[in-house]
């Protein structure tokens, strides 16, 4: 898809991980857009993790930043989207209880929708969480190619020191349960104005102040991927469930689907020895 219009007056606007944006605006319309060119364009696996990004966006899920066009087979690919004047950075520890709740539903809304596809997003922090001016989120910058600190190791592997999960930061594949810490360390910055740091320590045992959004905190940081609520799951926490009785009713589902595997091999075993 190429765009209907022209991007005129383009300027600087941030670098990232892999990626350069200039601010611009369109020549139909007049309003301001941001271009984003994929800067290693020469490198295969860039320009796939780039196709990826533009597919994810592409999709039009709820919370995800529109594309207005884009270009794959240019020299030097790039995508339009809206110009957004701010990021959740700017609101990090500004948040009433009842803003933060909002904000962490509807955080949790849009990638509970993204996970349903079975794709993760790879790199959730604040900085790619952009504000429109009626205050809505748009999420950005799928797999790891955002504007700041981002860290792109390979074509499936991206992440942000303090936001990534530990198994990310030790090598691993960026996952459904990758996205989860990052949102809950995203949070946390929401919520105390601190940015996290790689093997930080999330305790809720002195918390007085939003219990509920340290509960979420320090189920979706824990340091074990299957220890970790689904973003469904954590849907559920900020409806008011607790995550210790959603956790042990998990376990108790697995040891009874276990207990139904055993006997159907038992009943198997015992019908090929009557055989």
């Amino acid at each position: 898809m190429s765009t209907a219009f022209q991007v005129l007056n383009l300027q600087p606007f941030h670098s990232g991980g892999n990626g350069d944006l200039f601010l611009g605006v369109r020549s139909d319309s007049g309003e301001r857009v941001v271009v984003k060119y994929l800067r290693e364009f020469h490198l295969p696996h860039a320009r796939k993790a780039f196709l990826r990004e533009v597919r994810v966006l592409a999709r039009k899920l709820r919370g995800f930043m529109p594309l207005l066009g884009w270009n794959l087979e240019d020299q030097k690919p790039f995508y339009v989207m809206p110009y957004l004047p701010a990021t959740l950075t700017q609101y990090s520890g500004k948040l009433n209880q009842q803003s933060l709740h909002a904000v962490a539903t509807d955080l949790a809304l849009t990638l509970a929708n993204l996970h349903a596809t079975g794709v993760a997003h790879g790199d959730i922090k604040p900085d790619n969480i952009l504000v429109s001016n009626e205050g809505h989120l748009q999420v950005a910058d799928p797999l790891g190619n955002g504007v700041g600190c981002t860290v792109v190791l390979s074509q499936n592997r991206g992440g942000t020191p303090g936001y990534w999960a530990p198994e990310i930061l030790g090598g691993a594949s960026i996952s459904l349960a990758g996205d989860v810490y990052s949102y809950g360390a995203t949070l946390y910055q929401l919520l105390t104005g601190q940015r996290p740091v790689d093997g930080q320590k999330f305790d809720s045992a002195k918390i007085t102040v939003a219990p509920k959004l340290w509960e979420i905190i320090c189920a979706c940081c824990h340091s074990a991927p299957s220890s970790r609520p689904t973003m469904p799951e954590v849907l559920r926490i900020l409806n008011g469930e607790q995550w210790t009785n959603i956790r042990i009713a998990k376990q108790n589902e697995r040891l009874l689907i276990w207990l139904c595997v055993l006997a159907g091999l038992l009943v198997m075993l015992g019908f090929m020895t009557t055989e």
